[in-house]
């Protein structure tokens, strides 16, 4: 009977206390706004976006295209581990992710259309959706 119980506590804390943890962390999560996905915590590739974004705004298009850069290379190393969580939410950010790499590298790249694309990849890494031009 003393084992039983022994077990019983041994799983019973370290699952408690670990549920607890998820709990909290999903309200802090709530609290500073970020959206939990099936692909974890994706708010370095978004900000990493929103930077080149704010590049693009000014017109420095060479310079969003060497932003960009910073995401395909990330984004390319974390595929080994994000794609397994959540394959269509992966292929959705990853095509939108494409759609704005090539505005960007367009040989006459249009300011609005890599707008659009930067927007729709944002879209896509916030809610999972890609937003059609």
């Amino acid at each position: 009977m003393k084992q039983f119980l022994l077990a019983t506590v041994l799983i019973a804390v370290p699952v408690a206390a670990f549920t607890g943890f998820q709990v909290y962390q999903s309200r802090a999560n709530a609290a500073a706004g970020v959206t939990a996905s099936g692909l974890g915590d994706l708010s370095a590739f978004n900000s990493i976006v929103t930077d080149v974004q704010k590049i693009a705004g000014t017109g420095d298009l060479p310079g969003a295209k060497s932003r960009i850069k910073d995401f395909e290379i990330a984004w390319d190393d974390a595929e080994a581990g994000l794609r397994p969580m959540d394959p269509a939410r992966w292929s959705t950010i990853d095509e939108a992710a494409d759609v704005a790499l090539s505005a960007l590298r367009a040989k006459a790249a249009d300011p609005a259309a890599v707008k659009g694309t930067l927007a729709a990849l944002q879209a896509a890494l916030i809610d999972g959706k890609a937003v059609t031009q």
